[in-house]
């Protein structure tokens, strides 16, 4: 097999296992916001070029299907950001997929989330709002004494859209300062609110040498769905592992939960699904070897 079309298959794997984590709600909405701006784009070139109605239409396919299996693997997103702001979190010995958690720490999940990792041997990485970590600074503590990585979700939630560079930077350095001081150990590591960057955020980031950090699958977790719904969601981000593979130790895709829920310090509505689906899947990720062919729902 050629490189070319070994790397198309690794693509539309990837692809694969994008959508089959997404809700299909989600799936509905996004065909029809792409579809309206697609059809609205195709509309205005027709009229004002006089192009082929049916070179039209196919062209408006296209650049639908493509635009959603974009959108599907939108976190991977790295497009105009400098390689010295951009990390990729550390590969756990043994272990198929990096797990990593947002919006904790929350008292009454990211405490049963820590029992469900230590129980399994399983490290993770948490991205705390440090407006939380103040209020439980004895999770974070727990976090670190334990081997899992903890990094910066800013003060709040709140989204880097309509604030100035410099607000950022104050903001991201405060929020730093006081995570360090908490966890006695410098923080690197930063994942903005819901993934979303702007030049704005790009710049401030740069000026503190913070290193962003994304994923690759989001399960959709706050949306709060049963919790086998979730496991069959997770389980589908599972990287196959074959006997070619097994001397190479790459590593597994970085799969997003939630040990909390926003800004709100209380416990949400997703915890005890998440809570359920995590406490099955964690035996799953110990590495294996397995036929060269993806996990199925």
């Amino acid at each position: 097999m050629s490189a070319e079309a070994a790397y198309a298959g690794k693509v539309a794997s990837s692809v694969r296992r994008a959508l089959a984590v997404v809700p299909a709600p989600v799936k509905l909405r996004v065909v029809r916001i792409v579809g309206l701006a697609v059809a609205a784009l195709g509309g205005l070139l027709w009229l004002l070029r006089d192009v082929p109605l049916l070179q039209v239409g196919l062209g408006a396919l296209i650049v639908l299907l493509g635009g959603y299996a974009g959108w599907c693997r939108w976190p991977r997103w790295r497009w105009g950001i400098a390689r010295a702001s951009l990390s990729e979190l550390a590969q756990p010995s043994d272990q198929l997929v990096r797990l990593t958690f947002d919006d904790g720490p929350t008292l009454g999940v990211t405490d049963h989330v820590l029992d469900a990792l230590r129980e399994h041997g399983v490290k993770a990485s948490f991205f705390v709002l440090v407006q939380k970590a103040a209020a439980q600074p004895e999770l974070v503590r727990r976090m670190l004494a334990e081997g899992h990585i903890v990094g910066l979700h800013g003060q709040d939630h709140r989204l880097p859209f309509f604030r100035r560079s410099a607000e950022l930077q104050a903001s991201l350095g405060t929020a730093r300062k006081e995570l360090e001081a908490l966890c006695g150990q410098p923080i690197a590591l930063y994942r903005p609110s819901h993934g979303f960057k702007n030049v704005a955020l790009v710049r401030a980031v740069a000026a503190l040498r913070l290193r962003l950090c994304f994923w690759d699958y989001g399960v959709w977790d706050t949306d709060a769905p049963p919790w086998d719904v979730l496991l069959a969601r997770l389980r589908a981000t599972l990287p196959v592992r074959t006997r070619r593979d097994a001397s190479v130790r790459k590593p597994g895709p970085v799969v997003l939960l939630h040990d909390g829920l926003g800004d709100d310090p209380g416990i949400p509505a997703h915890a005890e699904p998440m809570l359920a689906a995590l406490r099955a899947f964690l035996p799953l990720l110990r590495t294996k070897l397995e036929p060269a062919q993806d996990h199925q729902l």
